[in-house]
């Protein structure tokens, strides 16, 4: 399966409240998200088996990979690997651009709309 659709065209999925999710693109082997965090906004806690690479494009955010806290602002990039439980506050009004290899099974779905 290879998909890209236009940012503009794709009508924002709440992931949890304050969190909003547009899948742009997947391939054979990555899916690439934009993700949109209200100010006080959480991503719970949680594990997935996919690696996850993200890129902070505006905003504030904190961070926890494993046992380790980070806060990342603007140019920063981490890296998740996969099955390790993380979690993601935002501090400010943020925007990421996130990497998922494999394709997240959750995220594929929006691409079959």
């Amino acid at each position: 399966m290879f998909k890209m659709r236009r940012g503009g065209e794709v009508q924002p999925k709440e992931t949890w409240p304050g969190v909003r999710r547009k899948a742009l693109a997947i391939g054979e082997r990555t899916l690439l998200l934009e993700v949109r965090m209200d100010a006080g906004s959480v991503g719970r806690a949680h594990s997935h088996p996919n690696e996850q690479t993200g890129y902070v494009i505006k905003g504030k955010l904190r961070l926890r990979i494993g046992n380790e806290n980070y806060e990342l602002g603007p140019g920063d990039a981490y890296v998740i690997p996969g099955n390790v439980e993380h979690e993601a506050l935002a501090l400010e009004d943020t925007v990421v651009i996130e990497v998922f290899s494999p394709p997240h099974e959750t995220f594929k779905k929006d691409f079959e709309e």
